[in-house]
């Protein structure tokens, strides 16, 4: 294979990964779910107590706002940006799982050293997991894209 075939397979393969994210414009839309659902936790805090419903749909409503602002394209998406957005996915994954493994002994040691007498050793529900993974992403990817 020449330079040139290779070249053009990869661009190939790059113009495939664009075709499953949004336009830039749904940037904008996430953040509003996400900002409206983060509200919505306050929001039932102090007026609902126990209205577990409007806990469920604020849960929902900031993971589907960030996965919207996860999936949505930059203004000026290029070779670099994808390098990066790469980057920031694997090392999200690895902080996700390493958050995963290691909290939920962190929380049981502590407990024993407090010394609670329920000290039990829980494991971390989806949500937590993944909000925790969609921010390391987000905070990764913009750290990537200021020092570039």
């Amino acid at each position: 294979m020449n330079k040139k075939r290779i070249y053009e397979y990869e661009r190939g393969k790059l113009e495939k990964l664009k075709k499953y994210q949004l336009p830039h414009s749904f940037k904008k839309i996430g953040l509003g779910i996400a900002l409206i659902a983060f509200i919505l936790f306050f929001v039932r805090k102090l007026a609902f107590e126990n209205l577990d419903e409007l806990r469920i749909i604020a849960k929902n409503g900031m993971l589907v706002g960030m996965l919207l602002i996860v999936i949505s394209k930059e203004k000026i998406e290029d070779e670099l940006i994808s390098k990066l957005r790469g980057q920031a996915f694997s090392f999200a994954f690895i902080a996700g799982v390493v958050y995963a493994l290691v909290m939920p002994l962190t929380n049981y040691i502590v407990d024993l050293v407090i010394g609670s007498k329920e000290a039990s050793y829980e494991e971390f529900g989806d949500f937590i997991i993944l909000w925790f993974m969609m921010v390391v992403y987000l905070a990764f990817f913009q750290v990537l894209k200021k020092t570039r």
